[in-house]
């Protein structure tokens, strides 16, 4: 008898344990649509991939989620996670172009590249895709979002990728801080992981770095060999940082340092 008590009071704790752990916040947000992908779409073996080197700094921008897929959203937020990333992008692309930078977006908000379009530019650059996951639809996905960089960025080197978005977790209020990501088997990764840092240094909260493995890393960040990150921009669930992101002088401030770390980052390999 005594040992069956025994087994059920370990067996209880064992459950106890396991809830907290999964009421735990992760740091990973909710409803995001660059989610992992185990997979990574392929670019052609005799690509050799050299950012930096052109005297011209070329920074992509991806405004996260967008069209029929509105992102995360909450009673703090104002507009849907979509609008709010797609303002920043804009604002962020206004503030690159002044500093003499060419600024790519994957989208502007009111059209996105067809499938047909996105397996042409691939077709002609030589980036291999699985042809079932381009869809005609009105869902901009994060592997259309993938092929489609990698295919311009064959033609007009991209010195980074960046795309914006705004966590979420549900249950956790309190939970706040700014997030990058990027894959930790990028070709230029070590670089990557610099700039993370300089960008970490000049926010004004916590912020964490993850240098994403395959099966965790959003497909954005390794959907190719140029530079990619991933920045979440505070939770759109905690009032603090909802209240941050609604505000245009914190939106201000905050896309002139991204615009100023990405400027003084490339300068610092084309001087080399």
């Amino acid at each position: 008898m005594n040992k069956y008590i025994r087994f059920l009071a370990i067996a209880l704790a064992a459950c106890l344990l396991l809830c907290s752990c999964a009421l735990e916040p992760s740091g990973k947000g909710e409803g995001d649509d660059t989610s992992p992908s185990p997979s990574v779409p392929p670019v052609r073996d005799d690509f050799v991939y050299e950012p930096f080197l052109d005297g011209e700094t070329v920074v992509c921008l991806d405004a996260g989620h967008g069209f029929r897929d509105i992102g995360t959203s909450s009673a703090y937020l104002e507009g849907t996670e979509a609008e709010v990333n797609l303002q920043m992008v804009k604002l962020l692309q206004n503030k690159l172009e002044a500093a003499g930078c060419t600024v790519i977006l994957t989208h502007d908000g009111e059209t996105f590249p067809k499938a047909s379009e996105i397996k042409a530019l691939a077709d002609k650059a030589g980036v291999k895709y699985d042809e079932e996951k381009l869809i005609e639809n009105d869902i901009f996905s994060a592997y259309e979002r993938a092929i489609y960089v990698s295919a311009i960025a064959k033609d007009k080197a991209i010195d980074l990728f960046v795309s914006l978005h705004v966590n979420s977790i549900e249950g956790h209020p309190e939970h706040r801080q700014y997030e990058i990501d990027y894959y930790e088997k990028n070709p230029h990764a070590e670089a990557l992981s610099v700039l993370c840092e300089d960008i970490a240094a000049g926010l004004d909260n916590k912020t964490v770095i993850y240098a994403d493995k395959l099966e965790d890393a959003f497909i954005v960040t390794k959907g190719g060999v140029h530079p990619s990150i991933l920045i979440e921009m505070g939770y759109a669930s905690n009032k603090t940082d909802a209240e941050n992101l609604n505000s245009p002088q914190w939106r201000d401030k905050f896309c002139t340092h991204l615009a100023d770390t990405f400027v003084a980052w490339v300068a610092s390999f084309e001087e080399k």
